[in-house]
């Protein structure tokens, strides 16, 4: 009996073994196809996904962002098995890098452009034309609003288009570019903009956008959307099975009643060097015929000099308000202290898209407080460098208050005291002798909301778009570098100017400090 339980022992210990050998091999056997794919291709890829899971009972996993986000996570070995890019130098890129598994590259999918307006607009479908006038439609301060002509791909064949209908140089003062197709559109759904251009199956998934007119097919190149297994799939057969019932009827009927072509055709792999030389061309080709000063190219001087006006202007604005703030949480007791306290703080801890979002709700011109500006005083905000200053002065109080008011708290009470049993008042007492005191800590804070505002992205573009020399500051000219394939050293150079001036800022900050404490200067 004790060998026979020694020898059960044994072959449940085998057992065992074998199993935990085998679970990654059936984990991975059961894991979902992962699909890379672009945001625009959201609703028809969610509805193929889960019509493909009731077919074959196998499940795909889809992640949505910029084409160029996700060839860049999969330069970086994403774990991804099937690429569907709405960008065809994003895909040439990763196969000059030989990412790609060969002859699976495909042009799946093809689109259309379309000038959308919103639902309630009175404006009448018309054809698109080289005569046909978009401004009158824009009205004396209304926005096209685009995606990022030089990065998105919606956005250059927009540019593309007008350029060659012969419009662009008269729209592009009336231009405010997103940084994604579905952002441009929700600045129309929204009323924020009189007219936007998307691609028909943004304006089919919209149902508060409604289609104006079609751009000619010849007036930019062909909207092609390839897809590729890649080569480091960790489940290639899968994944080629999910990519020919892509290329099934099912699937193309699925894509249709979204407003997308169908286009399956097989495309010829290029040599890596091919490749890369189309990447390059298609990135620095635009660079080549920028004028450069000191080695920085006039829009990217342009967004250095906009970040400094729009940091300067949200720290200094927001000094007062920080100051009564930071005193009144130091000093005073009162009903609802803490709910102030919170509220102060709130910023630090929302994502700064929703800081944009609440903003172009309440501010737009199409909302309860900016349109009563705009129609009371003629103050505007939305689509200025006023607004983009008004949202990093949000994003930046919370260090403001919180760093003044530290510095407050440790200001002597029986100083201020003494100085009123003198005969001061309370404005006197905080002038004279509570704010000198705090100076550390009011540089401090200063400089902190200087470097939050040079630094924000998140909320200004969410609320005041991209503009040349308008809105665009480093951070969104950074991003959209990031979206153009050999756009490195534009970045490095935006980055490397940003350091510099934060610290720069730090150092004056420490220097003036140090000087008001009497301690000697900073090497």
């Amino acid at each position: 009996m004790t060998r026979c339980h020694h020898r059960l022992r044994i072959g449940a210990g085998i057992g065992l073994l074998l199993a935990l050998a085998l679970l990654p091999v059936l984990a991975r056997a059961a894991s979902p196809v992962s699909v890379f794919a672009a945001a625009s291709l959201k609703e028809s890829m969610d509805a193929a996904a889960v019509q493909y899971h009731r077919e074959t009972g196998r499940a795909v996993q889809v992640s949505y962002a910029a084409s160029s986000a996700l060839a860049r996570q999969i330069g970086q070995r994403a774990p991804a098995d099937v690429f569907i890019s709405a960008d065809q130098a994003w895909m040439d890129w990763l196969q000059a890098r030989d990412l790609l598994a060969p002859a699976t590259r495909r042009d799946l999918l093809g689109n259309t452009l379309v000038l959308v307006a919103p639902a309630s607009s009175d404006a009448e479908p018309f054809a698109l034309h080289a005569q046909r006038d978009l401004r009158p439609l824009l009205g004396a301060q209304g926005r096209l609003s685009l995606a990022m002509t030089d990065s998105v791909p919606a956005g250059k064949y927009a540019k593309a288009a007008f350029e060659a209908l012969g419009q662009w140089s008269a729209i592009v003062p009336h231009v405010a570019e997103s940084d994604s197709v579905r952002a441009a559109l929700a600045l129309v759904a929204r009323g924020e903009a009189p007219l936007g251009v998307v691609y028909a199956s943004d304006a089919h998934a919209e149902p508060r956008v409604r289609v104006l007119a079609t751009f000619p097919p010849g007036s930019h190149p062909p909207i092609v959307y390839p897809v590729a297994r890649l080569r480091a799939s960790r489940q290639p057969q899968q994944a080629d099975a999910f990519l020919q019932w892509l290329e099934g009827g099912t699937a193309a009927a699925i894509f249709r009643g979204h407003g997308l072509a169908p286009l399956v055709a097989a495309r010829p792999a290029a040599s890596p060097a091919a490749a890369q030389r189309s990447a390059g061309d298609a990135s620095t080709g635009h660079a080549a015929d920028a004028t450069t000063v000191w080695g920085f190219r006039a829009e990217e001087l342009s967004a250095i000099r906009l970040s400094l006006k729009v940091a300067v202007a949200a720290a200094l604005c927001s000094l007062p308000a920080g100051i009564a703030v930071a005193w009144l949480l130091a000093r005073r007791r009162f009903p609802g202290k803490a709910l102030l306290d919170a509220l102060v703080h709130l910023p630090l801890v929302l994502p700064p898209v929703v800081v944009g979002y609440a903003l172009l709700v309440l501010l737009g011109g199409n909302g309860p407080v900016g349109a009563w500006l705009d129609a009371a005083f003629g103050i505007s905000f939305a689509f200025r460098w006023t607004g983009a200053a008004l949202a990093s002065a949000i994003m930046g109080f919370p260090l403001l208050v919180r760093t003044v008011r530290l510095s407050i708290e440790q200001v002597d009470r029986r100083l201020e005291e003494a100085a009123a049993t003198l005969g001061a008042g309370p404005l006197r007492v905080f002038f004279t002798v509570t704010l000198p005191l705090a100076w550390p800590g009011l540089v401090a804070g200063v400089v902190l909301a200087f470097a939050k505002a040079l630094g924000e992205f998140g909320a200004t573009i969410t609320f005041v778009s991209s503009i040349p020399d308008e809105t665009r500051t480093m951070s969104s000219a950074i991003y959209g570098l990031m979206q153009v394939p050999g756009g490195e050293a534009g970045i490095w150079r935006l980055a490397a100017v940003a350091v510099a001036i934060s610290f720069a800022a730090l150092l004056a900050s420490e220097w003036l400090v140090r000087r008001q404490r009497g301690e000697e200067r900073v090497p």
